[in-house]
């Protein structure tokens, strides 16, 4: 199994997009996002999502040379037109404009719509923090999850995610989906034959099943039932139905090469604490202390900045059949 380098990783991820047709604005910056999720230890959103990313360019569900362009604007929103491509390459077209807002105003919006997966969200919103800005980001998805009650997907798995500023070291990062699991996590215990625990999906009858294989032809479930039913729904409402994307059950699949574009949509609020009040790190830094004191209470994402400590100084060991896949995927279409 090769040990790579995180820079090493973004040029392999770079090198085999730009064969597949992707510019070098997209390849860049997607190749950025996909080596940060290595080093945070999240390989089912990093290397192991790139055939995804590589087979939706050849097939044009993500569109290559897409051009992002901002279309709208008013002091604190800025709204981008994704053109059909990659979510991280729209981002960045509105980010700088995001930021100068929420400094200037105390909060800012970005909307992105005609868009894609957005793959980790925790990248979106850590960038924001580390800028001084209290961030909150919502994606929609194309559907997996039935709702409270239901027995069809309806909804995606819709993630949201929240970043804070911290005195020292890794911003706070809170980055979960609204089903029980990632959809991720369902197909890779599917092609390695493993059964899921139960409480996380129901088959094509609607009941309740352990089989992954089962559950991929069924549907997901909301975490906490009804509460992650409401938080799926408000996800897909501010990142499809706001964005004037499509919504989930709209949206063609991420996992496949049909259906053309999913229309997906994100938005992304960025606030300036120093607007609103005096000392808020200092405050929030005396929160986490007495939170964790004598306690073995973990701050959300602080496993993730250790990883990324770790793997940035001594680099990932990648699976020799990954790269083989990436190669065959990017080599067969160049």
């Amino acid at each position: 199994m090769p040990l790579m380098s995180i820079a090493a990783i973004s040029d392999l991820c770079r090198e085999a997009l730009l064969r597949v047709g992707a510019s070098t604005e997209q390849a860049t910056i997607v190749a950025e996002e996909i080596a940060d999720a290595e080093a945070e230890g999240i390989r089912n959103v990093g290397l192991a999502y790139m055939h995804l990313y590589l087979k939706h360019l050849a097939c044009g569900k993500v569109k290559a040379g897409a051009k992002p362009t901002i279309v709208k604007t008013s002091v604190a929103a800025t709204v981008v037109d994704a053109d059909f491509g990659f979510c991280h390459h729209a981002y960045c077209i509105g980010e700088e404009r995001l930021i100068a807002t929420a400094k200037e105003q105390g909060v800012s919006l970005l909307s992105i719509h005609q868009s894609s997966s957005a793959g980790v969200l925790g990248w979106f919103v850590r960038r924001l923090a580390k800028q001084g800005l209290v961030a909150l980001m919502f994606a929609n998805s194309s559907k997996a999850v039935a709702a409270h009650g239901g027995k069809v997907p309806f909804f995606g798995t819709n993630p949201f995610a929240f970043a804070s500023p911290r005195a020292e070291g890794e911003p706070l990062v809170i980055d979960m989906a609204t089903a029980s699991t990632a959809r991720v996590n369902i197909v890779k215990a599917a092609n390695e034959g493993r059964a899921i625990e139960p409480g996380h999906a129901i088959d094509a009858e609607g009941n309740p099943t352990t089989d992954a294989k089962a559950a991929l032809q069924g549907a997901q479930l909301p975490v906490g039932g009804a509460k992650g039913f409401g938080l799926g729904l408000m996800v897909d409402i501010l990142g499809g139905a706001l964005t004037g994307s499509h919504c989930s059950y709209e949206a063609s699949m991420f996992a496949t090469t049909e259906g053309g574009p999913p229309n997906v949509g994100q938005t992304i609020i960025a606030m300036n604490p120093d607007f609103y009040s005096d000392g808020f790190v200092a405050h929030v830094e005396a929160m986490f202390a007495a939170l964790t004191d004598n306690t073995d209470v973990r701050l959300p994402g602080e496993r993730r900045a250790q990883l990324r400590a770790q793997h940035t100084q001594a680099g990932v060991d990648v699976p020799e059949a990954l790269l083989a896949q990436i190669a065959e995927l990017s080599q067969a279409r160049s």
